[in-house]
């Protein structure tokens, strides 16, 4: 049996009954744009640790796939995190069914990394991504992804149900995720985000172009949610009309989360507004980026968070952006 073979009966067999589909489709991803194509006519009960090592150090510098990172060929170090434990998880369950007696991807190590890599947009570079937003006919989404840090997954799978004008609060549904264009919900646990009078506005301007749809960003094509390979093409055409290569979609969140630490947000609410789950986390994953290492949000306080603190932090950060 090749490594090809048995990573096909693994997907189907142990991983697709056991996980959402978005997850089972970004595995897959993995094994036919990475594994497969390096390890996939190497025999299962062949495979060495030197085999797995060049894989891995072939990836690293020459595995990113992604269009707008031509420029820059290497994966990232949470790409790397990714891609072995997938293949360690496959040929781990190889192992317990007794097919190999080793799982060489065990002698390899990819710690999971302590802060993010944020590209956090100047004034300007705001101003000039938001203007080629608003030039595509985009401006709503990615206004609304810049102004609350919300994560791609979150944004493209709201409802206009979820806002409420009058307190300008947004509800986001952590367990709401849209598979083949349809909005399919796991769980029901929510968050409420606090919006400006701006966003909001526009919020409302988007919701004149297909009042008759029960989603707040429908595709003007399909008449259906935006999928994330819709969202990462239209951020792509921004990019390339900003003339702000350096940036990706992820930047747009953690532009929001640098900037209002940097205006003195507590960390409890910034914690609350990014549906993280400890504060903890958002200290070790932005203190890099803040000029006073975060004294301004101490990491024992029991601060919580309320309405008016939320509504403060947008404001200051819409100030900040000279929106």
């Amino acid at each position: 049996m090749t490594i090809k073979e048995w990573t096909e009966r693994w997907m189907e067999v142990c991983d697709k009954p056991n996980v959402r589909r978005t997850t089972y489709e970004a595995r897959r991803y993995i094994f036919q744009n990475h594994i497969i194509p390096s390890l996939g006519n190497i025999q299962l009960t062949e495979l060495t640790e030197d085999d797995v090592g060049r894989f891995l150090e072939d990836r690293k510098h020459h595995g990113n796939h992604r269009p707008e990172s031509k420029s820059y060929p290497e994966m990232s170090d949470e790409s790397m995190l990714h891609l072995h434990r997938l293949l360690r998880q496959c040929l781990s369950q190889a192992v317990r069914d007794g097919l190999i007696q080793n799982n060489p991807a065990d002698a390899f190590r990819y710690p999971k990394t302590m802060a993010v890599k944020a590209n956090v947009l100047t004034a300007l570079e705001a101003e000039n991504y938001m203007e080629a937003a608003e030039e595509l006919g985009c401006l709503p989404m990615f206004n609304l992804a810049l102004m609350t840090g919300l994560r791609q997954r979150e944004l493209i799978a709201l409802k206009w149900s979820d806002l409420d004008v009058s307190k300008r609060i947004l509800t986001i549904h952590k367990g709401r995720v849209v598979e083949r264009c349809e909005l399919i919900d796991y769980e029901d646990t929510i968050r409420k985000i606090q919006l400006t009078k701006e966003t909001v506005a526009l919020l409302e301007q988007e919701h004149l172009r297909h009042p008759g749809s029960p989603y707040m960003f429908q595709h003007p094509g399909t008449q259906k949610p935006y999928s994330p390979n819709m969202v990462r093409l239209l951020h792509n055409r921004i990019i390339e009309r900003s003339g702000l290569d350096h940036v990706r979609f992820t930047d747009l969140r953690h532009t929001f989360a640098v900037l209002t630490l940097r205006e003195g947000v507590e960390l409890s609410a910034l914690t609350e507004t990014l549906g993280l789950v400890r504060r903890y986390m958002t200290k070790k994953n932005y203190e890099a980026y803040l000029p006073e290492r975060g004294e301004k949000a101490p990491v024992n306080s029991d601060y919580a968070p309320s309405g008016e603190d939320l509504r403060q932090a947008a404001d200051k950060l819409e100030n900040l952006l000279n929106f």
